[in-house]
């Protein structure tokens, strides 16, 4: 997607959005004062996930079989 035509859309996103927060947030990035913040529910799933990794319990792969992975399904 070309620079101008990214733009329009999320000009349209934004435009159509009555999400308060979901705007709220647009405006932290683009002022670059966004804290990266994790709910309770996030962070309890992170953690096990990072304890099943470290015990060694997780299945893991490389960025590109990620790609891969997305790009067959697209």
């Amino acid at each position: 997607m070309k620079l101008n035509d990214l733009k329009v859309s999320l000009t349209q996103q934004i435009l159509q959005s009555n999400d308060e927060e979901r705007l709220r947030m647009v405006v932290d990035i683009l002022e670059e004062r966004a804290p990266f913040r994790l709910s309770a529910r996030q962070k309890a799933e992170l953690d096990k996930n990072i304890a099943a990794n470290e015990a060694g319990e997780s299945e893991c792969c490389t960025w590109n079989e990620v790609q891969a992975y997305a790009r067959s399904k697209s």
